[in-house]
């Protein structure tokens, strides 16, 4: 994996990096929107021209202004380290607009990199008008490409030139690679540390972080291997409070981190310790088992309270006072700025997706129901009571139950968390992995 190239996409804002790189992948993966300062972070996209792998990597909006943004700063930083790594570099700039003054600063700055620097002119939507292309000559990086990210024009030739000299890599196909991987995505309210803990996961600056909320805008894909195991974590946008009014950007976050969780293998709900179950927590924690999500929580910022067994107690009897079924899914403490006890979640991870592929034969099951629940069947509440002829496991991940039963109308909440507890404490937990259980009656025992 670590041998794929990277090509880096710059510019000053606005010119169309993440149009330009949602027309090569073929869907609205990247927010746009007319406004600079979108992209706030290094996202990585998956490739495949011409059998050739490699990622794309799509910049925050350089300013060089005097007066920076508060973030701008680190959004430098992290551009200046990609720069770096890329094997390929494209300088997209804005046809319309010609050579603008931060066009030259930003060709300044790449000068050290200019054997690996292509220039591409954006938003020539006429193919025929070109006839002040010749005009970013003066950049001094060659011969530019004329594309237009809205329609496609001119992309073949800039793919073709992007992987000019390229190796031959391991991997037969970067994207169908990255579908493979354990999905993991990182969700939370704004500024509870979810760009630090990524940082501090993979031990390196990949998510730009600031004290002020919002920061990331976009979901951050990064791949990370730990030992044997293979992971694509996804640093989402928090859900602000008022997400019911939001709009542009800020809604297509939150729509983005809402299909982000659906799929998702495995989802981390951080929260911290200082201000411990607000409101927006809550609703994410909805979100997740309404997904049906295998998940873990992990509370952040635990150097900032007292850091006692009992004030863990209580914080853990709070969240699963609130929400019983938390009792089955692991609470981690620690801290992303200290790198405390990261370790257990690098062990509970496997341990968790070990269990959600697990299978449990239909005469484990049926066992299950004669030692188990026939013996222990809750008392009626209707007059007749519910029989379970019998259960097949129809899938893992989440785990999918069905029940025969003499009359499924029978079958109440309390009745579905008698039973789903009962084959916990038979099965063994399930720790972290989300049971579904469905009943069907009788006359569908063939289906």
């Amino acid at each position: 994996m670590k041998k794929i190239p990277q090509v880096l996409i710059i510019g000053r804002p606005n010119v169309g990096k993440s149009t330009l790189i949602n027309r090569v992948l073929g869907v609205r993966k990247s927010i746009t929107a007319p406004e600079p300062g979108v992209t706030r972070d290094v996202l990585a996209r998956p490739i495949t021209w011409n059998c050739m792998d490699f990622l794309l990597m799509d910049t925050g909006g350089i300013f060089f202004s005097k007066t920076k943004d508060f973030f701008q700063a680190k959004i430098e930083k992290s551009v200046q380290t990609a720069l770096q790594k890329a094997q390929k570099i494209v300088f997209l700039t804005d046809y319309r607009e010609g050579v603008q003054p931060l066009d030259k600063h930003i060709a300044s700055m790449l000068q050290p990199y200019a054997i690996k620097v292509v220039v591409a002119v954006n938003k020539i939507d006429d193919p025929g008008d070109r006839q002040d292309i010749n005009n970013f000559r003066s950049l001094g990086f060659g011969t530019p490409f004329p594309v237009s990210a809205v329609h496609g024009n001119g992309l073949g030739d800039l793919l073709d030139e992007m992987i000019k000299g390229f190796p031959k890599q391991e991997v037969a196909n970067v994207e169908e690679f990255y579908q493979k991987l354990t999905h993991i995505s990182l969700i939370g309210r704004p500024n509870v540390g979810k760009s630090s803990f990524l940082n501090a996961m993979i031990n390196e600056e990949r998510a730009i972080v600031d004290e002020k909320a919002g920061t990331t805008r976009d979901a951050i894909d990064v791949y990370f291997s730990n030992g044997q195991e293979e992971y694509l974590f996804i640093d989402t946008a928090g859900i602000s409070k008022k997400i019911k009014f939001a709009q542009g950007v800020d809604f297509f976050s939150f729509v983005r981190t809402k299909q982000t969780i659906i799929n998702s293998d495995l989802v981390i709900i951080i929260l911290e310790a200082p201000n411990f179950l607000v409101d927006q927590d809550k609703k994410l924690i909805r979100e997740v088992i309404k997904n049906k999500k295998n998940f873990l929580l992990f509370v952040n910022k635990w150097d900032l309270v007292e850091r006692t067994d009992q004030n863990r107690q209580l914080l853990e009897k709070k969240a699963r006072d609130l929400y019983p079924q938390l009792e089955h899914y692991p609470i981690i403490f620690g801290s992303a700025l200290e790198k405390s006890n990261l370790h257990t979640i690098f062990k509970t991870i496997p341990q968790i997706l070990d269990v959600a592929n697990q299978r449990i034969t239909t005469p484990q099951l049926n066992q299950f129901i004669e030692k188990v629940v026939r013996k222990n069947s809750p008392p009626s509440k209707y007059g007749q009571q519910v029989k379970i002829y019998y259960a097949t496991q129809v899938s893992t991940s989440p785990f999918l139950f069905v029940f025969f039963v003499n009359n499924p109308a029978l079958v109440k909440e309390d009745y579905k968390r008698f039973l789903e507890k009962r084959m916990r404490a038979y099965f063994g937990g399930f720790e972290g992995c989300t049971l579904v259980l469905e009943f069907r009656g009788k006359e569908n025992r063939k289906h």
